[in-house]
């Protein structure tokens, strides 16, 4: 009993010792870089009203504002149906990008409200940008009787 207990914690902490190495920062990792700024020129984009199915597609842009080069690690999305494209080389002090991100409407219905976490080093190291809409549902037709 005493070493199926032993057992069993050693294994809880290999797998949670294999875990921890999961999220361990890399040698270049954004908190190894100089901290810098970055301004987006709108953080919310709302794409008004689209027919169900519609693949949504803007454009992000910003500047980076401060003194080091800026570098985005990775921009979260809360959905697969929302896929960004970023720069994956360093922007220079001044310098200019963008993000563009695709909204896919398909299955969505109503209101909806994508949300993007860009990662980056700047402080705060997570800038959110949004987009959100309204997705109609084309009604079928049906057949009227008798005919």
């Amino acid at each position: 009993m005493k070493a199926t207990k032993i057992s069993a914690l050693a294994s809880c902490l290999l797998v949670a010792q294999s875990l921890l190495a999961q999220y361990a920062p890399a040698p270049d990792s954004l908190a190894s870089r100089p901290v810098t700024s970055v301004a987006f020129d709108s953080s919310f984009y709302d794409f008004g009203t689209v027919r169900q199915g519609k693949v949504v597609t803007h454009v992000f842009h910003f500047t980076n504002t401060g003194t080091d080069s800026l570098v985005i690690a990775e921009v979260k999305t809360t959905c697969g149906c929302t896929v960004p494209e970023w720069p994956q080389e360093p922007i220079a002090p001044g310098g200019m990008g963008a993000i563009k991100v695709e909204f896919n409407t398909a299955d969505k219905a109503g209101r909806q409200l994508r949300i993007l976490r860009v990662l980056a080093n700047t402080d705060p190291p997570e800038n959110i940008l949004q987009l959100g809409g309204e997705i109609k549902v084309q009604k079928k037709k049906t057949p009227l009787k008798g005919q």
